[in-house]
């Protein structure tokens, strides 16, 4: 004959899931992690169409790049731009100014003949995007 020994609690099987210990906890991780990832795209609202902008940067750049590529004698007067009026490119349009800066302080115009102050702002016609200032210095030849 066989003998069982007869114990007060059966054995518990060992159910799969989660405890609710383990939802919350989950529940709080994602809590924290949502709005600390959220706040780093906060700075995206006033740009609303990105492409807008990288597409301005492109067109400004490539055209500061042409001014500079011109022979520094050829820039024309304080008021006017090199190479006349600027065409409008695509949905962009670009208006050109030159200053007359002296060595001390470039960012104001004077009636010097140190060096000439470009600047270069690309806009939308649509007011889709900020416009976009470029700015660069061309020393004359004196």
């Amino acid at each position: 004959m066989i003998c069982r020994f007869i114990t007060p609690f059966p054995e518990k099987r060992r159910q799969a899931g989660f405890t609710i210990i383990e939802i919350l906890v989950a529940i709080v991780v994602i809590g924290i992690t949502v709005p600390a990832i959220m706040t780093s795209f906060q700075g995206l609202e006033d740009t609303k169409n990105p492409e807008y902008v990288i597409q301005g940067s492109f067109i400004g750049q490539k055209k500061m790049e042409e001014l500079a590529n011109q022979f520094r004698n050829t820039i024309t007067g304080a008021g006017a731009c090199p190479g006349g009026s600027l065409p409008d490119v695509g949905d962009y349009s670009l208006t050109c100014s030159t200053v007359d800066v002296n060595a001390t302080d470039p960012d104001s115009s004077a009636t010097s003949d140190f060096a000439k102050k470009i600047t270069l702002t690309v806009s939308r016609a649509d007011g889709q995007m900020s416009p976009l200032v470029f700015n660069a210095l061309f020393a004359l030849n004196n």
